[in-house]
C-alpha cells in the first residue's frame, strides 16, 4: 500500500471505531429513586417550557394511550442511526395523555423493548413516569423512561 494512502485509511478506521462506539444509547439506571426525579405538570412536558431541558430527570402522571407504528422524530432518526446505530431503532415509542377525558397529548416518551415487556401498559392505565429528557433536535425533547409505577386513577 502506498505510504499516501495510509493516513487516509487511518482517519478512516478511527471515525468508524468512534462512531461504533458510541452505538448503544445509555441505559435507563438499574435502580431509580423517586427523590432524584422533578415532579412535573403534564402540560409542561408537552410546551417543552425553559426550565425543563435535556438531561434533567422528571416524574409526570400521565394516561397511557398506545404504543406508536410511526417514529415521532423521522428527521432526527438518521442522525442518531449514526451516533447510536445499534440501539436507536429498538427505542419503543408511545402515546400519552395528560387527563382521563383524553385531553394533552404527547406522543415523545420511549422505552426499550424489555421496558415494554415488563411493564404490559393497556390503554388509558394512569400511571407516573420517571425519566430523563433528551434532546431531540431544536427546543425539542423526547422523555426516555427509566421507570414507570401504576397510579391510582382521578
Amino acid at each position: 500500500m502506498p505510504a499516501r494512502k495510509l493516513p487516509a485509511l487511518i482517519i478512516c478506521l478511527v471515525m468508524i471505531g468512534q462512531v461504533w462506539s458510541c452505538g448503544q444509547m445509555r441505559p435507563p439506571p438499574p435502580t431509580w429513586v423517586a427523590g432524584d426525579y422533578t415532579p412535573i405538570e403534564f402540560s409542561q412536558l408537552q410546551s417543552a417550557s425553559p426550565d425543563l431541558a435535556a438531561g434533567h430527570k422528571i416524574s409526570c402522571r400521565a394516561y397511557f394511550w398506545q404504543f406508536l407504528e410511526y417514529d415521532p422524530a423521522p428527521g432526527y432518526y438518521y442522525f442518531n442511526q449514526l451516533r447510536h446505530p445499534l440501539s436507536w431503532g429498538d427505542l419503543e415509542w408511545f402515546a400519552l395523555y395528560g387527563s382521563p377525558d383524553m385531553q394533552n397529548y404527547f406522543d415523545r416518551a420511549a422505552m426499550d423493548e424489555a421496558q415494554q415487556r415488563a411493564y404490559q401498559l393497556r390503554r388509558m392505565d394512569p400511571i407516573i413516569l420517571y425519566g430523563e429528557l433528551v434532546p431531540l433536535g431544536g427546543r425539542q425533547v423526547y422523555l426516555r423512561v427509566h421507570h414507570i409505577q401504576q397510579d391510582e386513577p382521578e
